[in-house]
């Protein structure tokens, strides 16, 4: 019989390295524990990450550091206590509330290993550290007396630099990015540093909880390929991006100096990377009887290397354009926030305060945050704050709803494209379209010619002002036409019956075209027109291709014209809109019937590299259905209907 996986608390398991250990944990099969502590407050981006864990299969056990009774109990139901709480200066900064959880762990008796919060330098060995920064290591060695004190099982864990915080700055203090130009070398720069990716320390940490030969030790994560002086890892960087940056070398003296006049927690940053990048403190010595070193002890795991870490931030050393969405949380707005990120694109999503308590709009926004993009604070109608942020990027698109059934708010685009003005420093802005081409929509009927008309008002107030734009024309979206067989009123399938409007008759791929467009100049002032010729179907091609897969045959009945016109009579303004756009679509054509002429561009002809989706790859009812479960669903379909 396999023998039963310890069960495991993290405290701390929403932090930065937390969150890693609690991952990890889950992946290795063990029953996984957080403490949720009442002091989290209103934090919601911990909150997430907490109830995303529970959702994992993660227990979340409700104590707090100070109710001493109920961290005894929480303790008492496992077997492993790994302590991932924060030490850094520049956030807050816990240890010493690990005396708390030490106490806890004595009372409760049962524990068989405890991990408190290290994974950095090792602390036994900063004895002569200089002030202010030793004090990260005083108090993480009064820990470590209290714990041996008390006669707890334990493992400290030593994990040297973090990957994410050092590699990619090319170990600059005061930013995470690559620098685009020049680069300071501590000393001669060939100390060696070891680089442990976070999500290692998360793995190599879980792996020594229940191995007897880390008991009461000190383990060292020294993964050897990644053994690199600040000379090489530069070296690298520069293979890597084509790019040489100026090397200009800093002189101990003068690094220590600099501290001068700063505030605690720079100081304390200067003090540790003297003793990493000038003394060599993570290198110069060898490990000894109480230690033992990572990745020998576990030699199956395969370690991210270095270079894998730095190819991540290539796009930035490329430079790509800065992209800020506008209603990135809307229906095409998401998806065009996940081609920019995909893309490699610096990019920033406009938070509006209007937002208010939209909590599924928060949480998009919180989603796209966790996967690298900005949030950038500021109302449509705050002008200055608007210009601000729009001065932070190079190219804005806008995806603010244009849609009758919901909100409805391209006028609101004026207020942007005033601000765009006076920032002065746009390369591209991508008004919110997407669907018809509203510049051949000048015979459109009432009321819905009111979508086109503001469009061209927009369109009028961009060039106006002279600004660079690309219009995009997405035509129509499968969420909305495709399953439902373009039936008004519902998402989903007919199940019997299915109208054919006259004789009868295109996916993220709306974000992936339009993302594509921004840096190019062949759609400089230009409409985009995104005509998968695949995906060119009559509705009646539609309709049968539906009946093949489901293996069902709906009765048709066609409506005429008029009749579907005279529809409109008694309803609401949306329905209204809705007919009248059906009605140019399926009975006049108007996405089909014209060429598309000098002053625009073919998108699934500019960009070859795209494969977009066919409608015949969607192989079962079951995979469209699936695409409505989510709240957010995977796949946005364009189709083109004649």
């Amino acid at each position: 019989m396999a023998m039963e996986k310890s069960r495991v608390l993290i405290v701390g398991g929403s932090g930065y390295i937390g969150r890693r250990i609690v991952a990890a944990s889950l992946a290795e099969g063990h029953p996984t524990f957080v403490l949720l502590r009442p002091e989290i407050g209103l934090d919601i981006d911990k909150l997430q990450i907490l109830l995303a864990f529970k959702a994992q299969g993660a227990r979340l056990l409700e104590a707090s550091l100070d109710d001493h009774d109920g961290l005894v109990a929480a303790v008492r139901q496992v077997d492993v206590v790994v302590s991932a709480m924060s030490g850094v200066h520049h956030r807050s900064h816990n240890i010493l509330l690990q005396l708390k959880l030490v106490k806890a762990i004595k009372e409760a008796g049962n524990v068989k290993r405890f991990l408190p919060s290290e994974f950095g330098m090792d602390p036994s060995r900063m004895g002569n550290a200089l002030e202010p920064g030793r004090v990260t290591f005083d108090e993480k060695m009064e820990i470590r007396r209290a714990i041996e004190n008390a006669n707890i099982p334990h493992t400290y864990v030593s994990a040297n630099c973090f990957a994410a915080k050092f590699s990619p700055n090319l170990c600059q203090m005061k930013t995470l990015l690559p620098p685009k130009e020049r680069v300071g070398v501590y000393g001669d720069g060939n100390v060696k540093v070891f680089f442990v990716d976070e999500d290692d320390v998360g793995t190599y940490t879980i792996k020594s909880i229940d191995d007897p030969r880390t008991l009461n030790k000190t383990i060292y994560i020294r993964p050897q390929d990644n053994c690199l002086t600040q000379n090489e890892l530069i070296a690298m960087w520069e293979k890597l991006s084509g790019k040489s940056l100026t090397k200009f070398h800093i002189h101990g003296d003068e690094f220590l100096a600099s501290m001068k006049d700063t505030d605690f927690a720079h100081q304390v940053g200067v003090t540790h990377f003297y003793h990493i990048f000038y003394e060599g403190c993570l290198t110069n010595f060898d490990i000894g009887d109480n230690g033992a070193e990572a990745t020998l002890l576990y030699p199956d795991v395969q370690y991210t290397r270095i270079n894998e870490v730095l190819k991540r931030y290539l796009a930035m050393a490329m430079e790509k354009s800065r992209v800020l969405i506008v209603g990135g949380t809307g229906h095409i707005g998401r998806r065009i926030v996940a081609a920019s990120l995909a893309a490699g694109h610096p990019t920033s999503v406009l938070l509006r305060p209007e937002i208010g308590l939209d909590i599924d709009k928060l949480q998009i926004l919180l989603a796209f945050k966790a996967q690298g993009a900005r949030l950038l604070e500021a109302s449509l109608d705050d002008h200055d704050g608007l210009v601000a942020a729009i001065r932070q990027v190079d190219v804005v698109v806008s995806a603010m709803s244009g849609a009758h059934i919901r909100s409805h708010n391209l006028m609101l685009q004026i207020k942007l494209v005033e601000a765009i003005k006076q920032a002065g420093n746009i390369k591209r802005f991508l008004p919110s379209e997407f669907g018809m081409d509203p510049s051949r929509m000048g015979n459109a009927l009432e009321p819905g010619r009111v979508t086109f008309d503001e469009k061209m008002e927009i369109r009028r107030a961009v060039e106006n002002a002279n600004i660079p734009h690309a219009y995009v024309s997405a035509n129509c979206f499968a969420a909305y036409f495709s399953p439902n067989l373009c039936q008004m009123k519902t998402l989903l399938p007919p199940e019997e019956r299915v109208g054919v409007y006259g004789d009868g008759n295109v996916k993220d791929d709306v974000g992936t075209y339009t993302i594509k467009s921004i840096d190019d100049p062949r759609t400089l002032n230009k409409t985009i027109y995104i005509r998968p010729q695949d995906n060119c179907l009559t509705q009646n091609e539609l309709i049968a291709m539906w009946e093949k897969l489901s293996g069902k045959s709906l009765t048709k009945f066609h409506i005429h014209g008029d009749e579907f016109l005279a529809s409109m009579k008694d309803t609401d303004f949306a329905h209204q809109v809705g007919v009248t756009h059906f009605y140019h679509i399926f009975y006049e054509g108007c996405l089909t019937n014209f060429d598309i002429g000098d002053y625009g561009a073919e998108a699934t002809l500019l960009y070859p590299d795209v494969q977009y989706t066919r409608i015949n790859e969607l192989a079962s009812l079951s995979q469209i259905l699936s695409r409505y479960e989510n709240s957010i669903p995977p796949c946005l379909f364009e189709y083109m209907f004649v």
